[in-house]
C-alpha cells in the first residue's frame, strides 16, 4: 500500500512535466512558422506577397513586429514553466496584457486600411469583404482566448490551453504564406481558418499522446474557434456585411 503513493506521485509528476513539455514544442513549432511565413518581411522588410501597401507600412511593420513579439514571448513563457522559472513567468505577464492589446488594435486596422487600399490582394480569400470578417472574428477570438487565460492565470489548467489557442488564431497569416500549406489557406469554404484549425486539432492529438489524456479545456476552446471560423465564413458572406463594409471597399 505505501509503495502505491509514491508511485502515484511519480506519475502526477511525469504527467506534468510532459504537459510543460508539451507548451513548449507547440511553441517552437509557431516560431518556425512565423519565421518561415515572413522571412521575407524579416530578411527583406517586404510583405510577404511582394511590397507592402504603401500607405500604411509604419502600420504594417508594427503589427508584425507585435505578432512575432507575442509568439516568442509565449515561447519565452513556456520555457520559464519548464525550468521552474515561475515568479519570472509571472513578472513578464503583464507585458503579455500590453502585447495582446497592441495585437488586436494593429491587427484589426491593418486587416482593415488593406482591403481598403489594396483589395486585390484578397481575390484568392473569398474576396476582401469576406477577409475582412474572417479577420475581425481571428482578433475578437485572439482577445477572448487571452483575456479567459489572465482571468485564470492562478489555474494553469486553464490558462496554458487559452494562452496556446491564442496563439494558434493569430498563426493564420505564417501558414498561409508557407509552402505547400498557402494553397490551402485559399480554399473555400474556410479559407485562411483552414490551416489553423487543423494546426490546433493536431496539437490536440499530440498533447493527448504525450499526456495519456484528453485535455477538455484545450477541447472546449478549440470548439469555439470551430464556431468562430463558421461565424467569420457566414458573416463575410451576406448581404448585411457587404453592404456595412462597401463604402469603405472599392
Amino acid at each position: 500500500m505505501n509503495s502505491a503513493v509514491p508511485s502515484a506521485l511519480q506519475n502526477t509528476e511525469r504527467r506534468i512535466k510532459r504537459d510543460r513539455l508539451f507548451y513548449v514544442i507547440a511553441a517552437v513549432l509557431m516560431v518556425i512558422s512565423i519565421a518561415g511565413g515572413f522571412r521575407r518581411f524579416y530578411l527583406h522588410g517586404r510583405a510577404p506577397w511582394g511590397a507592402m501597401t504603401s500607405q500604411i507600412v509604419p502600420l504594417v511593420v508594427a503589427h508584425g513586429i507585435a505578432m512575432s513579439s507575442w509568439v516568442v514571448l509565449f515561447l519565452i513563457q513556456s520555457i520559464l514553466i519548464v525550468t521552474g522559472r515561475r515568479r519570472l513567468h509571472l513578472v513578464l505577464g503583464p507585458l503579455g496584457g500590453v502585447l495582446a492589446g497592441a495585437v488586436v488594435i494593429l491587427g484589426a486596422t491593418v486587416a482593415s486600411l488593406s482591403v481598403h487600399f489594396s483589395p486585390q490582394l484578397y481575390t484568392e480569400l473569398g474576396g476582401p469583404k469576406a477577409f475582412l470578417a474572417s479577420m475581425f472574428v481571428q482578433m475578437l477570438s485572439f482577445g477572448t482566448f487571452v483575456g479567459i487565460g489572465f482571468e485564470y492565470r492562478r489555474r494553469p489548467e486553464i490558462h496554458r490551453p487559452m494562452m496556446l489557442l491564442a496563439t494558434i488564431v493569430i498563426q493564420s497569416g505564417a501558414f498561409g504564406r508557407l509552402p505547400y500549406i498557402e494553397n490551402l489557406a485559399a480554399m473555400p469554404p474556410l479559407y485562411v481558418w483552414g490551416p489553423v484549425l487543423i494546426f490546433g486539432a493536431l496539437l490536440f492529438v499530440l498533447q493527448w499522446g504525450m499526456n495519456r489524456a484528453p485535455n477538455r479545456w484545450y477541447l472546449m476552446g478549440y470548439a469555439g474557434m470551430v464556431a468562430a471560423s463558421l461565424l467569420a465564413v457566414t458573416v463575410g458572406t451576406t448581404g448585411l456585411w457587404s453592404r456595412m463594409v462597401s463604402s469603405f471597399i472599392p
